[in-house]
Order: structure tokens, then sequence, then C-alpha cells
């Protein structure tokens, strides 16, 4: 048998963009821009709308460094461990990827996969693969069939299927995905309960869909006997009605649901000090019988918090946060502010 490792991981904003205002991602204060001669010597002009948290790739080599050490799987002894597949979301372009894999991963990864798609702050969905790849199949242009939203396309990250063939002949299949967020900074509650009514509907009929294609494409006994998988960020808990369709319906199970349930989490929400399950592998039938049990890499979150955080919201049970980190994580320097999810399976 052969042995496949893959991780999903929200790598939080992997730009090859330039920095134009002069505070860190998320600083809604500090507003002073750069003057025109600072612009210039940081690389000259942003593409795009002017985002706040935009930044040339290179501006922040500490944090990448950082994102590539928790992909790397280090382990105690300095050693490294590359999966055989990378999945990431908020990934810029293809340009991001490649650089990425090449500056930080020692060009570990033979395959590079990103489809530009409709998400406005240009964050996609994309992959690095050691294993062969013999298919590619967009989802971008899935019609949206509701009437509540003012949106022509039901993805606006993809739902991206890849079909990867291992050196032993066996074929996988991944659909990687990053599900609508239910985050809104409306400050009118009533506005804002609105925004995250829409938003918790639209990530339900993504949801369905991604439910339909793959029993679409595995019917029958083919569903227990084929290699294929969901994963990636779901922006939502395991106990929400709009994951329904994925985590009940779909007939997979979310490997994450091996650990004990105070070790599930997966996302470290700084502003309200919590933390929570957004990251998912969902093996098939077929996989989940040949699956080690998965391992999430928290050593590269940020240490802000110093001894507790809250499970789920800022009123839930407190969970020590003050674990190991890696050199040169600090309180503004980490890797995301997701953790990668890794699973092992034999093939």
């Amino acid at each position: 048998m052969e042995n496949v490792t893959i991780c999903s991981f929200n790598v939080e904003n992997l730009f090859v963009r330039y920095k134009v205002f002069e505070f860190l991602p998320g600083d809604k204060f500090k507003r002073k821009v750069l003057s025109p001669k600072e612009l210039e010597q940081k690389g000259g002009f942003l593409p795009g709308q002017l985002y706040k948290s935009s930044f040339r790739l290179f501006d922040k080599e500490e944090w990448r460094k950082l994102t590539a050490k928790a992909i790397m799987g280090y382990g105690d002894n300095g050693g490294k461990k590359f999966p055989d597949i990378v999945c990431l979301q908020e990934v810029d372009s293809m340009d991001a990827l490649r650089l990425f894999n090449e500056d930080y991963l020692e060009s570990e990864y033979s395959s590079a996969i990103l489809l530009d798609s409709h998400d406005p702050r240009r964050i996609d969905v994309g992959i690095l693969s050691k294993l062969k790849v013999s298919g590619i199949k967009t989802n971008m242009y899935e019609p949206y069939k509701g009437t509540e939203l003012k949106q022509e396309y039901l993805f606006s990250r993809d739902c991206l299927e890849i079909n990867f063939e291992t050196t032993n002949g066996k074929s996988l299949t991944l659909y990687v995905n990053h599900l609508k967020s239910n985050y809104s900074d409306v400050k009118d509650p009533i506005k804002k309960k609105l925004e995250e009514e829409k938003n918790n509907n639209l990530r339900l009929k993504q949801a369905e869909k991604v439910r339909d294609l793959v029993r679409d494409k595995f019917p029958g006994n083919s569903f227990k006997k084929e290699n294929f998988i969901v994963l990636g960020d779901f922006n939502d808990t395991p106990g929400s009605p709009f994951l329904v369709p994925l985590l009940e319906e779909i007939g997979m199970e979310d490997v994450v649901s091996r650990l004990d349930f105070k070790e599930r989490w997966t996302h470290f929400w700084q502003k309200e000090n919590s933390v929570s399950q957004l990251d998912y592998i969902l093996l098939s039938p077929r996989l989940s019988k040949n699956a080690m049990k998965p391992y999430i890499e928290r050593r590269g979150l940020s240490n802000k918090v110093k001894k507790f955080t809250h499970l789920g919201s800022k009123k839930g049970e407190k969970i020590p946060f003050n674990f190991s980190r890696f050199p040169g994580v600090t309180d503004r320097i980490d890797a995301s502010d997701h953790c990668p999810v890794f699973v092992s399976l034999k093939m």
C-alpha cells in the first residue's frame, strides 16, 4: 500500500500585492498612507481594490516562513515532512502560489494549481501536489439560483475538483472548498442580521451543491468503492444547520471528529479570544477505513493570549492556550489564524 498525506490550510491572505497602508492587517485605526517616495520604495502600485490587508509577499517574510513551517510538519527534532498534497485557501494568484512553493517550501511540489475565481478580495483556493494530476474541473460558473443576493455565481472561491494518480496507479479525487463566511462588519444591528442571514443561506446552498456534485460523480456502489475527499475552510462549526448537507447528508466522515471534542478546533478568533472548528477533511467510505488519526498543527498561532481561550465563543468553556509555539511566533507575527489539518491515508 502507498501512504498519501493530505493537508488543508487557510493561509490567511497569501498575496503578491503592494503595501499602501503602514499598518498591520486587521488594524482599523492606523490609517497612515505611504508617501509617494515610500510607495515607490515598496514596489509602486496595488492592483485591484485597496484592501487593508494587502502587502507584497516578501514584505511578510517572517509570517510566510511560519506558514511554511506549519505546512512542512516540523517535528520536535527539527526535521521536515512535506505532505503529498496541500490544499490552500486565501491565495491571491498562481504567482503567489508558485513563489510560495519556490521560496518557502524548497520547490518541493511539482504541480501548482489555481484558477482565478469571482471573489472580490481575490482570494482563491490553490493546490500544491507531488502526485500526478490527471484531471481538473472548475465549478466557478455554477449559477446562483437564489433571489436574495445580487450575484451571478454560487461559488465565489470555486469548488475545485482535482483528480490525482498515485504512484501505484490508484485514483484520488479532491473537492477543495472555501465556503461563504458569516463575518459581517456592518454596525447597524438590523442590517447586520440581514447580511448574516444572506451569508448563511449562501453557505447552505454551496454545501448542498458540493453534496450533489459528489453524489453525481460517485453514484450507487461507486460511492463505497472510490477514493475521494471533500475538504477546506467551511466557515462554520460542526453543529451548524447550514453544514448539514456536508456533515450529515453526504455520507462521508469528518476525520477531525476522531479527535477528542476539545481537540477539534482549527481556528483562533483573536478579537473574541475563542477557538472553533472551521476546517474539515471529509473522507469517502473507502478512505475512511484506511485513514490514520488526523493531526492539527497549532504551533503557528499567535501567542497574543498567554493563558486561556474559550471553546466556541467568548462565553464558552476555558481551555489552555499556553502551548508551545514555533520560534519566531509572537503576539503580532504568526503563520495564520487557522491551523493546518493533516491526515495520512493508505491507498
